[in-house]
């Protein structure tokens, strides 16, 4: 069954992570986790993300890290974005996510 287009129910979370470009390490920011399933997750940052790029996405206090790409950007509440993020490999299992 599809979930509003969705394979896989996504599970509301709030917490912290850092989310970094693949090519551009240098080029990070701090992001708050709004949701997150199995396949994705979606955060918000107050850097603009290129649907499209690469990036690396860590937690260590929920063991989330993961490569993903960003599948959207869209404006968000004061100087911030919504990014959705297709997880492309993941390094640890997400809390009840992934077997």
């Amino acid at each position: 069954m599809l979930l509003n287009g969705r394979k896989q129910a996504r599970t509301p979370e709030r917490f912290l992570l850092q989310i970094s470009a693949v090519h551009h390490p240098s080029l990070a920011d701090m992001a708050v986790l709004e949701n997150l399933s199995p396949c994705g997750a979606r955060v918000s940052t107050e850097h603009f993300w290129d649907p499209g790029c690469h990036v690396e996405v860590k937690s260590r206090i929920h063991e989330l890290s993961a490569t993903a790409r960003v599948v959207y950007c869209h404006p968000g509440n004061a100087n911030t974005f919504a990014v959705g993020l297709n997880f492309l490999i993941t390094k640890a299992p997400t809390r009840g996510t992934r077997p």
